[in-house]
């Protein structure tokens, strides 16, 4: 069977990139780096559980020079941080290991070459605000113990932030895929989102720039170009 090529994702800046690789994970993904028609692009895999199968997301950015064997990254201070270095002895930052294509597989070529492979997306549900997609990253944390990003992107004058989540096994279905959004003018542009609760104040939600706190719940956001997933 020819293998199809992955669902594109340009995310907006290196700065979103470290974010979505290494940020509130203990799993750092495998980072590809390789040279395509004049171009050098730094990307990671992702997989979503989609209707029937699985989505294949690679989110990649453009770069420039050689980086280095590891991308480091870390949010413990007044902002986040992110190097690239040959080394991980440091051990206040999360590292993410980089390969050096020699030449892109084909599956890649295709993917920035030709159109994107037709897919079920998912449905979308749009939400009153966004301290209920907190509430909902809240409580996929503690059962999955996952960190879902928060998509953040512009559509038709507006922001979009949005977090695709898959309910699995529904009917004949591998999963129900639910693209989660809200809708803002102006949202703050932070990274970050912390949310903690107390019987005196209730819910509490804030934009952030970091992730020092230990006593709140964070969820990070991620700038993209546009974001394929969502639903039309």
């Amino acid at each position: 069977m020819k293998p199809k090529p992955p669902i594109l994702l340009s995310i907006k800046n290196i700065e979103s990139f470290s974010r979505f690789a290494l940020a509130l994970t203990d799993n750092p993904p495998l980072l590809w780096y390789f040279k395509h028609d004049g171009k050098r692009f730094l990307g990671a895999f992702s997989v979503y559980v989609s209707w029937k199968g699985d989505l294949p997301i690679f989110a990649y950015i453009r770069v420039k020079g050689s980086l280095g064997s590891f991308l480091a990254y870390k949010s413990d201070l007044e902002r986040e941080e992110f190097l690239f270095t040959d080394n991980v002895e440091d051990t206040r930052y999360t590292y993410a290991p980089i390969i050096n294509l020699k030449k892109p597989p084909k599956i890649f070529q295709d993917a920035f070459e030709k159109k994107p492979p037709n897919f079920k997306k998912p449905i979308g549900i749009e939400l009153d605000g966004i301290k209920s997609m907190v509430r909902l990253l809240y409580l996929v944390s503690i059962k999955e113990y996952t960190s879902f990003p928060i998509w953040r992107f512009k559509k038709d004058r507006r922001y979009i932030l949005g977090v695709c989540i898959p309910f699995e096994r529904y009917y004949e279905a591998n999963a129900l895929p639910v693209f989660f959004y809200v809708r803002e003018r102006n949202p703050p542009l932070e990274p970050f989102i912390r949310y903690n609760t107390s019987k005196i104040g209730g819910e509490n939600v804030e934009y952030c720039k970091n992730t020092a706190d230990t006593k709140f719940f964070y969820a990070k956001i991620v700038d993209v170009k546009e974001m394929p997933l969502f639903p039309d």
